[in-house]
């Protein structure tokens, strides 16, 4: 915990999903086929539904909202190289793989938050 706590912190980026609102871009099937997207990417993926989701990871526990709806989850971490942080995650009974990781750009960095299961893979944004 400590140790691992502090070599993160002497590897440059402390990667985290916590604090950041994350938006939804797209959500993809078992082939990779975007079913699901944000207003931004509409033009991108024109045959896919339109979602506008959030997603905010806290302590350890995680909640996707849109719309009226709301989903509560439970997340840990499991593994964590230079640039990414691999997470369990779990909604109820099922559970998916998170992945936090952060995109050096010249243009600014972007935060990226991708959550797999075996049905669907979604992929947040954060400034």
């Amino acid at each position: 915990g400590a140790f691992l706590a502090f070599a993160a912190g002497c590897s440059g980026a402390n990667i985290s999903p916590e604090g950041k609102d994350w938006r939804l871009a797209f959500v993809q099937g078992q082939e990779g086929q975007v079913i699901f997207c944000s207003a931004e990417y509409t033009d991108l993926y024109p045959e896919a539904e339109r979602a506008d989701l959030s997603c905010r990871a806290e302590n350890g526990s995680l909640t996707i909202a849109g719309g009226k709806e709301e989903y509560s989850g439970t997340y840990r971490e499991t593994d964590r190289d230079k640039g990414a942080v691999i997470y369990t995650a779990a909604f109820g009974e099922k559970a998916c793989m998170m992945v936090c990781s952060l995109t050096e750009r010249t243009d600014g960095d972007e935060w990226t938050l991708v959550l797999s299961s075996e049905e669907y893979t979604a992929t947040f944004y954060a400034d």
